[in-house]
């Protein structure tokens, strides 16, 4: 599969800014009265798609559900009629990890280098960052190369589009062609992705600069995300089949 590193806008699906946050951005001025509340990783955008296919289980359901926890809401019971029993307990694995993940020391540790201008998004800002390291670090954890497992993601995305949400199921091939998934490995990658968030609302414009915070402290995310990552394949493995979840 040919595919460049191109700047591809990615669009909200189904996801709608919640009117609790609302007041926070309706001007300068009433940013400074309200304290932020920190943004939900469906809201800000493009996240940590990398590792959260990474550690699904090794079927294309699997792939396709975890990569659609960012991009679905609803409890399991009432996403039951609109995915296979495989996509859904992919989708719950997805937001499992995400709530370890809010939870693991490391991620604490890490908040306190990104801007306080950005802050709020510190969570979403992180899993793209993971997601640098994953594929620069990618043949410490997996003797598949990178090139080979993103194009048999691509291949599972194309066998389940009648599960996806219809905007990225409409255009699944340009993101394809574009090599969605395949921007994490280098520093311009990452200012892609941080470029495409930026977009996505005014009010996430301060997303644009978020390798800033990186660049500094470049050393201490990545002694993290060693500690991180293996933590996660382990709690994967503790969690067991993730059709028992269901």
């Amino acid at each position: 599969m040919k595919v460049t590193l191109a700047k591809h806008g990615l669009q909200p699906f189904d996801n709608r800014w919640p009117a609790r946050f609302k007041p926070a951005f309706n001007s300068a001025k009433s940013a400074a009265r309200f304290a932020l509340p920190a943004i939900p990783r469906s809201i800000a955008g493009a996240v940590n798609f990398l590792a959260h296919l990474f550690l699904a289980e090794p079927h294309s359901a699997s792939r396709v559900g975890n990569l659609l926890g960012d991009f679905v809401t609803g409890t399991p019971d009432s996403l039951r009629p609109r995915f296979p029993a495989a996509i859904l307990a992919g989708i719950v694995r997805h937001r499992t990890l995400d709530a370890w993940t809010d939870a693991h020391a490391g991620l604490a540790k890490l908040k306190a280098y990104i801007d306080p201008a950005r802050r709020r998004f510190a969570g979403a800002i992180i899993d793209v960052l993971h997601d640098g390291f994953l594929a620069r670090q990618w043949t410490d954890y997996s003797p598949l190369s990178l090139r080979a497992f993103l194009d048999q993601c691509y291949s599972a995305l194309l066998q389940h589009r009648g599960s996806l949400p219809p905007d990225l199921a409409a255009d699944l091939d340009d993101r394809i062609a574009h090599d969605w998934l395949g921007h994490y490995g280098s520093d311009e990658g990452l200012e892609d992705v941080f470029a495409r968030m930026a977009r996505r609302r005014p009010a996430f414009a301060v997303l644009r600069s978020s390798l800033d915070d990186l660049r500094p402290h470049r050393q201490a995310f990545d002694e993290a995300f060693a500690v991180f990552f293996p933590d996660a394949i382990a709690k994967v493995k503790a969690l067991g089949p993730e059709l028992q979840a269901l």
